[in-house]
């Protein structure tokens, strides 16, 4: 740190105090105490979890850099062969100029303008009745794939002890989420949306486990409660999977008929290659037709409780108009609650632009009263709930010294509804893991109440020796549901 860094730093320090001297008779008059509160109370867990870092298997990262730089080129050469010319999957105009006019096919657009992205290569990768689908635009979203995630993960600059870090931003959303970079040093980065790909690389220090702490279906929760719907609050109230129990009800097929179909379907999306596999298992079932009734009903439960449409949730599913069109009025109706629940917060918004959450988190919304202002209002409170709920449990559990001192669990970072820590394995194998778990639970699932209902969100977690998920071939040591 050189001096003038030094002095710059002295000099925000001073500002800041001369705003603070302004300000502050006014934060708990204005009703924003309580987001002050928790954000200063957060500053020691993220100021640790920041200094702690993650390890990282570097052997196994560089393996596998030379083997996606084996694939890029592979792959690559494919793509050249089919397309009768070298081409740059990384130039728009390249790839515009191969698909729209070298084959002829009319160009896809994305807010008025001819594109190449991923949603237009997918729908170029599918056939449709007049061409079939290409394996050139597969290839280009493979090879493109491929390269970020060499160039943006595994070319992450690590610390000189082979530790990835990040910096935290406690106030780097509206809504209360923490946002991560780079640290102050250039190394590290966003730690809050890395690929499973990469997770597979952050590993647990020696005698050491991760536990992954993950609040389940927490915001679809939180609407339940704020709208007050009834069918939500009896999928909830019976413990039923709320994403088989909503296909159910949208397309009035039996729950056994809905999970037989999920596993018929699978994750496909060819609507001709779903509809032969339903003829083939004798499944009369005409919508959805670009996947299973289950996963039409999950996008439904976590993309339409903010006012989503039939054009953006046409346009996110790869579903045509018309068919998203249906499918949105039959989550609607079948949860009428939550459009009454917007005209609540309309009104609560048409009386001082304010909306305040169950934690006493209190937001202003300025700006033109239109639809891009109302999704924001109705996001506000479940998102809101949701991480503020998980952060009081984070800043507990670094509070309390049974958990980091006696059991030696650490913090080592957040992802906006789950906390991930460390612990030895001989704790997790010992008889004081069922109190820190129980303990730990109720942390981060603060007792909560809207419409003078109290519930808690639930809980899932995970255990494993690296960050990305369990594969019992390419990734044995990855995290597992803990029962």
């Amino acid at each position: 740190m050189d001096a003038k860094f030094l002095e710059y730093n002295c000099l925000d320090s001073a500002c800041m105090m001369e705003i603070y001297e302004e300000i502050w008779p006014d934060l708990d008059s204005n009703g924003f105490q309580a987001a002050y509160d928790l954000t200063i109370g957060l500053m020691e867990p993220v100021i640790f979890m920041m200094s702690r870092g993650i390890a990282v298997d570097l052997d196994a990262l560089e393996l596998t850099k030379q083997e996606i730089s084996d694939s890029i080129r592979t792959k690559q050469l494919e793509l050249n062969t089919l397309c009768g010319r070298e081409v740059n999957v990384n130039s728009p105009k390249d790839m515009q100029k191969y698909f729209y006019i070298e084959l002829g096919i009319p160009p896809y657009y994305n807010e008025g303008s001819i594109t190449v992205d991923d949603t237009a290569l997918q729908r170029l990768s599918r056939p449709t009745a007049r061409r079939a689908g290409l394996r050139q635009a597969k290839l280009v979203q493979e090879i493109r794939g491929l390269m970020k995630l060499k160039g943006t993960y595994l070319e992450i600059e690590f610390d000189q002890d082979k530790r990835i870090r990040c910096s935290y931003n406690l106030r780097g959303t509206k809504f209360g989420r923490l946002s991560s970079s780079k640290t102050i040093f250039g190394t590290g980065g966003n730690l809050q949306n890395l690929p499973q790909e990469f997770k597979k690389f952050l590993v647990a220090d020696p005698g050491y486990v991760f536990w992954e702490i993950d609040l389940q279906r927490a915001e679809w929760v939180v609407v339940a409660y704020l709208s007050n719907d009834a069918n939500m609050l009896s999928v909830i109230d019976a413990g039923l999977d709320p994403h088989i129990h909503t296909a159910s009800l949208m397309f009035k097929k039996d729950k056994e008929l809905i999970t037989r179909e999920a596993k018929v379907v699978g994750n496909n999306s060819d609507p001709d290659l779903i509809s032969s596999l339903r003829l083939e298992a004798g499944l009369d079932i005409r919508i959805p037709r670009t996947m299973s009734m289950r996963q039409c009903a999950k996008k439904a439960n976590h993309g339409l409780n903010y006012g989503e449409g039939p054009n953006k949730f046409a346009l996110i599913n790869e579903m045509e108009p018309n068919e998203a069109k249906i499918v949105v009025e039959l989550y609607h109706n079948i949860y009428p609650g939550i459009r009454l629940w917007y005209e609540s917060t309309k009104r609560q918004l048409q009386k001082e632009r304010t909306l305040t959450n169950c934690f006493g988190r209190r937001v202003r919304f300025m700006g033109a009263w239109d639809e891009d202002l109302w999704k924001a209002a109705y996001s506000f409170i479940p998102q809101s709930t949701v991480v503020d709920s998980l952060n009081i449990g984070m800043k507990k559990i670094y509070e309390n010294e049974w958990i980091t001192k006696t059991c030696g669990v650490d913090l080592l970072a957040q992802v906006h509804d789950s906390v991930l820590v460390q612990l030895p394995i001989s704790v997790f194998e010992g008889k004081e893991f069922l109190k820190l778990k129980q303990l730990v639970y109720d942390y981060v699932t603060s007792e909560m109440s809207y419409h003078n209902r109290v519930f808690r969100l639930g809980v899932d977690s995970k255990i494993g020796t690296n960050w990305s998920g369990h594969h019992a071939e390419n990734n044995p040591g990855g995290m597992t549901e803990l029962k």
